[in-house]
């Protein structure tokens, strides 16, 4: 069995102070092997316990009504089912939701909710603060206090799932929220896995996106072994402004980062998505428009502007909305897809780049 279906060694987050191991933060395979190795049972039963965690959205093991009282038992003692603490739930003027879970060490994460006609996303946090050090995002002033596990990354669209109203779902996912996905790269892609799974939350990988600020080696992995969708924030047109705002590019270069997009082999349909937050006066002209046009060329690729979200902690502002237009406009005209996204949850701090501002 390869290393990734090897069982958690004791201790860590995923084991409680009496050892017993965090179920929901083990893959199909993992969960196969705990059955086997742990209760003495058979594989059937491993399957009958992920449809209980994921689809069922169970709490308890004596919930499990289709397995024996002893074998409940037996659980009990050696496994428990995670869960993510609502703290605070905050409603946006616009509709969109933000989420305060508390974790089992005290910590705390955020999610966003956002509601637009018959698409719902969820944007999904993936590390306790972040330690890229973007200078116009809030989260990495917290550091990175620790990796998320895989149940308290899977439980987000699971526990908000469960409390939308009947006929309502999450219909996409993006891996936007707190911290840098691909540096909490195995977990996430445990996580991920879960999501997929026919069995578990049954989300097509269509409707999954993962945004990285750039970490190439892990960029080039996840799109080897995944088939979601792929965002990068890019926010900058040449390198000096890149490592200025985005110090992950003294590490990986502009350069770097490209080559690698252009080299992934996505699927028919699937272009990787730019992130670009628009800063008035430093990355938001024409010339900086037509830098960009130049640097995605060869790449199957669309254009997602995002006019800064304004906070007092950041001496930045965004562009006016014409500048914002006409930089569209500039891409366009030379044959790039390109949106502006709408900012939501300004006033509850749940826009881009302002989570972790209610964690202490």
């Amino acid at each position: 069995m390869s290393a990734s279906h090897t069982l958690p060694k004791a201790g860590g987050l995923l084991y409680d102070e009496q050892g017993r191991i965090d179920l929901k933060s083990l893959s199909l395979p993992e969960l196969e092997r705990f059955t086997q190795e742990a209760l003495g049972e058979r594989p059937f039963r491993a399957r009958q316990l992920w449809k209980w965690l994921w689809q069922k959205g169970a709490r308890t093991f004596q919930e499990m009504s289709d397995l024996s009282g002893e074998l409940r038992g037996r659980l009990a003692e050696k496994a428990t089912i995670a869960f993510l603490e609502p703290e605070i739930i905050l409603r946006s003027a616009d509709g969109t939701l933000k989420y305060l879970w508390r974790l089992q060490d005290g910590q705390t994460i955020e999610s966003v909710l956002i509601p637009d006609g018959e698409r719902t996303t969820l944007c999904m946090s993936s590390q306790v603060g972040c330690s890229m050090g973007c200078t116009f995002c809030l989260t990495g002033d917290l550091g990175l206090r620790r990796h998320l596990k895989p149940s308290e990354i899977a439980n987000q669209p699971l526990q908000v799932g469960r409390q939308l109203p009947e006929g309502t779902r999450i219909t996409n996912l993006v891996l936007m929220g707190m911290g840098e996905p691909l540096h909490n790269f195995e977990n996430l892609l445990t996580a991920l896995r879960i999501c997929m799974d026919d069995n578990a939350l049954n989300y097509s990988h269509r409707r999954i996106t993962v945004s990285t600020v750039g970490l190439t080696p892990k960029l080039r992995e996840l799109a080897a072994r995944l088939p979601v969708n792929l965002a990068v924030s890019l926010n900058a047109s040449t390198e000096a402004q890149r490592r200025e705002i985005m110090p992950i590019t003294k590490r990986h270069s502009l350069e770097e980062l490209l080559e690698a997009c252009r080299e992934i082999k996505l699927p028919a349909g699937k272009r990787i998505t730019f992130e670009y937050v628009l800063f008035r006066d430093q990355n938001d002209s024409l010339e900086d428009a037509a830098r960009l046009v130049k640097l995605l060329h060869g790449i199957k690729a669309k254009v997602n502007l995002i006019p800064y979200n304004e906070n007092p902690d950041r001496d930045l502002r965004p562009p006016a909305p014409a500048r914002v237009q006409a930089f569209q406009n500039h891409l366009m005209s030379r044959g790039m897809n390109c949106t502006v996204r709408t900012p939501r949850g300004q006033d509850i701090s749940a826009a881009c780049g302002q989570l972790g501002k209610a964690v202490g």
